[in-house]
């Protein structure tokens, strides 16, 4: 016997969505002028990147909805307020995190500040663990921050200000 799978006809669409938006960046990135270039990578490169991303995450939520629907969704009403756990507080932590970058970016620099804004987010969501949170945010803020200095020749604020 053979089990009959359910499309599901909304996720269908949001996964097509993404796919559009990927084809839309990635055809951005190609008017992109030859010459316009920075450092090391020409300025197509991230764009290109950023559609290949969302194209594979588009590609992948088709998937999904063609075969069931979207992986770890509940169906229980009861359960749907655990989907954001943090909640009135979650939201404050989060824009906490937002107001915190904005105010400290050019007095900690923007790794930390960056990291701070990552650890703010990840309380916001539930996390408890502060300094793990705030070592991961460094861990992925440092190869942005060198990625658009050297890469891409953009100057961000500095990696940490001298007085620390």
């Amino acid at each position: 016997m053979t089990q009959s799978r359910k499309v599901v006809p909304v996720q269908l669409a949001i996964g097509a969505g993404v796919l559009v938006i990927s084809a839309v960046l990635a055809y951005g990135a190609f008017l992109f002028p030859p010459e316009m270039g920075f450092i090391i990578l020409a300025a197509s490169v991230y764009p290109y990147a950023v559609a290949v991303f969302l194209g594979g995450v588009g590609a992948v939520l088709i998937y999904q909805a063609l075969t069931g629907g979207f992986r770890e969704l509940t169906d229980h009403e009861d359960e749907s307020a655990k989907v954001l756990p943090g909640g009135k507080a979650g939201v404050a932590w989060v824009t906490g995190g937002l107001v915190g970058v904005a105010v400290l970016i050019n007095l900690i620099g923007f790794v930390l500040a960056a990291a701070l804004l990552f650890a703010c987010s990840a309380r916001g969501f539930g996390s408890r663990h502060p300094l793990r949170d705030l070592a991961i945010g460094i861990a992925l803020t440092l190869p942005i921050y060198w990625l658009f200095n050297a890469g891409l020749g953009v100057s961000l604020p500095p990696l940490v200000n001298a007085w620390i």
